[in-house]
C-alpha cells in the first residue's frame, strides 16, 4: 500500500466530517444510540453525530419519551429517508429481521446500514466511553489533588532516577533558580537545589546525602543539614529521601524532599537556652550560699598569710598564686551570678542614636591608638527604644569589644541605628575572619567560648537582656568577610502619635551619613563569647 493510500485508509479522514444518524425501531441498544448521538466528548474517537429521527410506532415513541427528549418520529424508514436526504447511517433495531434485505437494497449508496448485531459494537463503545469518562474524572480529581498538594507544600520536592538526575520537580525548586523547568530536568540533583539568590545548596556531590543512603539501603533516609545564607545567617534544613518501587519490587525512582526548619530550630534553641538559664539560676543560689562564703574566708586567710614576714621567696610565690586563683574564682562566680540574676527595674526607654554615639566615642577614646576606626550611621526620626539605656549600652560595648578582638590588626567597625518594622535595630559589624557554621550554631549557648579565659557568657548575656526587653538579637557571618550582630529593641509607643500612615523612613530622599551596607557585608566578631 502506498503512502497516499495509507493516508486515505480511514473514511473519517477522507472527508466524513459528520454522521447523520437515522434509527428504525426502538429495540435493545436504542438508549445507547441516543446517548452516543448526544455525546460531544466522543468527537476525538468518532465523527460528530447528529440524530435525524426515528422510524417507529406512536406507542413506541410514547414509551421512549420522544417528546421529552426532542426526538422526531417518522412513520416509516421511507418517510425518514425522504425527509433527510443527507442521512449517512441507518441503524435497524427492529425485533424482526423481515425486510432487512429489501431495506439494504433500497438505501442510496451513500447511506450505510447497521443491523442489530452490528449495533452491539456501538453499544459497547458507549459503555466503554462511560467507563473511560468515569476513570478520567477520577484521574482528574487525583491529579488536581496531587497538583494542589505538591504546589502548595512549601518544601522542595524532586523526583530522581537511580543516577541522581532530576526527572521532575515542584515549582518551588525551579522558581528559586530563576530558570525554566525544562532547563533543569536531566541535571544532577546537587546542581538543581539552591538557596536564595541562586546560591547552590550543594557546591559538589555529597557522600552523606540521604539519596546515597537510599540507593544503598533501598529504604527511607533523612539528614539534618546546615548552610550559610548569602546574608551570612545560619540556615537549618531537614532532607528526606524516599524509595519508589515498581510492581516487581525493584527500586526505580527516588523522591527527595527538602524542608527549611530554620525558624523551628531557632525556637527550639531558644527554649533549650531558657532551660539552661533556669538551671544556671538554681545553680547560682547554691554557689552563692555554699561556695562564696568559704571562698571569702580562703581569700582573707591567704591575704593575711601573704603579709607574714616569715615567708621565704618560694612560699610567697605560692601564696600569690593561691590568692590570684581565689580572685579568679570570685570573678567567675560574680559573672555567673550576674548572668542568672533577674534584671533590676530601670528606665524603660533609651535614645538609640545617642547610645550608639556614646558607645562609639567610648571605644574611640580607649582604643584609637590601636588602629580602630568607628563609622556610625543613624536614620533620622528614630523612635526611642523600649529598653533600659544602661543595659542597652552594655550590650553595644560588649559587641564592640568582641568586634575588636575579631580584628587584631585593627580596621573599621561599623555601627548603624535604623528602624525595622516596629523595632529599633542597632547593628555592629566588623571585618574579621567571620564565624564557621558550628560557631554560629553555638553562638548563644552559655558557657561556650573560643576566647582564652572566657566564660562563654557574652552573647548569652546579650540575648538575656534582649529577651527581657521583648527584643531579639541576630547574627549574620561569612567566613573571611566578617560578622554583623543586630540588636532588635521594641520601639516606644506613644498615644500622642498620629494614627495616619507614617512616611516611609527608608525614603532615599532622607539624608544619610553613608549608604547602608548590603545584607552580606562584613559584620560582627568571629568570637561572640
Amino acid at each position: 500500500m502506498s503512502q497516499n493510500e495509507t493516508d486515505r485508509a480511514c473514511l473519517w479522514e477522507d472527508g466524513l466530517r459528520e454522521c447523520v444518524l437515522g434509527i428504525v425501531g426502538t429495540g435493545p441498544g436504542f438508549a445507547a444510540l441516543l446517548a452516543l448521538a448526544a455525546e460531544r466528548d466522543l468527537e476525538e474517537f468518532l465523527p460528530p453525530m447528529r440524530l435525524a429521527g426515528v422510524a417507529c410506532t406512536a406507542a413506541q415513541a410514547a414509551e421512549r419519551g420522544f417528546e421529552r427528549r426532542g426526538v422526531v418520529r417518522y412513520e416509516s424508514w421511507q418517510e425518514l429517508l425522504a425527509a433527510h436526504p443527507d442521512l449517512t447511517v441507518l441503524v435497524d433495531l427492529r425485533q424482526e429481521r423481515l425486510g432487512l434485505t429489501d431495506l439494504r437494497k433500497a438505501l442510496p449508496p451513500h447511506v450505510s446500514l447497521i443491523d442489530r448485531q452490528a449495533a452491539v459494537f456501538l453499544c459497547a463503545l458507549h459503555n466503554l466511553h462511560r467507563a473511560g469518562a468515569h476513570t478520567r474524572t477520577r484521574l482528574d480529581h487525583s491529579r488536581a489533588m496531587l497538583d494542589a498538594v505538591v504546589t502548595q507544600i512549601r518544601e522542595d520536592i524532586l523526583l530522581l532516577d537511580l543516577g541522581g538526575r532530576v526527572l521532575d520537580m515542584n515549582p518551588h525548586v525551579f522558581q528559586r533558580t530563576g530558570r525554566p523547568k525544562d532547563a533543569l530536568v536531566g541535571l544532577p540533583c546537587w546542581q538543581v537545589q539552591t538557596l536564595a539568590r541562586g546560591v547552590p545548596f550543594c557546591p559538589e556531590p555529597c557522600a552523606d546525602c540521604p539519596v546515597q543512603a537510599t540507593l544503598r539501603t533501598e529504604s527511607k533516609a533523612e539528614a539534618r543539614m546546615t548552610r550559610v545564607s548569602p546574608g551570612g545567617e545560619l540556615l537549618y534544613f531537614r532532607v528526606y529521601s524516599y524509595p519508589i518501587f515498581d510492581e516487581r519490587g525493584d527500586l526505580v525512582r527516588i523522591m527527595v524532599m527538602r524542608r527549611d526548619i530554620t525558624a523551628r530550630t531557632r525556637l527550639e534553641r531558644e527554649r533549650q537556652q531558657a532551660e539552661k538559664l533556669s538551671v544556671v539560676g538554681e545553680m547560682s543560689m547554691y554557689l552563692a550560699h555554699e561556695i562564696r562564703n568559704p571562698l571569702c574566708a580562703i581569700g582573707g586567710f591567704i591575704t593575711a598569710l601573704g603579709r607574714s614576714p616569715n615567708l621565704d621567696a618560694a612560699d610567697r610565690e605560692k601564696v600569690d598564686i593561691i590568692l590570684a586563683e581565689t580572685r579568679r574564682l570570685d570573678t567567675m562566680l560574680t559573672s555567673v551570678l550576674n548572668f542568672a540574676r533577674p534584671a533590676a527595674p530601670g528606665r524603660s526607654d533609651a535614645d538609640a542614636q545617642a547610645l550608639l554615639r556614646e558607645a562609639a566615642e567610648l571605644m574611640r577614646i580607649g582604643y584609637s591608638g590601636q588602629g580602630f576606626t568607628f563609622a556610625t550611621q543613624a536614620e533620622p526620626g528614630l523612635p526611642r527604644a523600649a529598653c533600659d539605656p544602661d543595659r542597652l549600652k552594655q550590650c553595644l560595648v560588649n559587641l564592640l569589644k568582641n568586634a575588636m578582638e575579631a580584628m587584631p590588626d585593627g580596621g573599621e567597625i561599623g555601627l548603624c541605628a535604623r528602624r525595622q518594622d516596629d523595632m529599633v535595630a542597632l547593628e555592629v559589624r566588623d571585618q574579621g575572619r567571620g564565624m564557621s557554621p558550628r560557631e554560629l550554631d553555638q553562638a548563644f549557648s552559655p558557657f561556650r567560648s573560643t576566647k582564652a579565659g572566657g566564660y562563654g557568657l557574652g552573647l548569652a548575656m546579650i540575648r538575656k537582656i534582649m529577651d527581657e526587653a521583648g527584643g531579639d538579637v541576630r547574627i549574620a557571618s561569612t567566613q573571611g568577610q566578617g560578622t554583623t550582630v543586630t540588636l532588635l529593641v521594641p520601639a516606644v509607643l506613644s498615644t500622642s502619635w498620629s494614627l495616619s500612615p507614617a512616611p516611609e523612613i527608608l525614603d532615599d530622599t532622607l539624608p544619610r551619613a553613608e549608604e547602608p551596607a548590603p545584607a552580606d557585608a562584613p559584620g560582627a566578631p568571629d568570637d561572640r563569647n
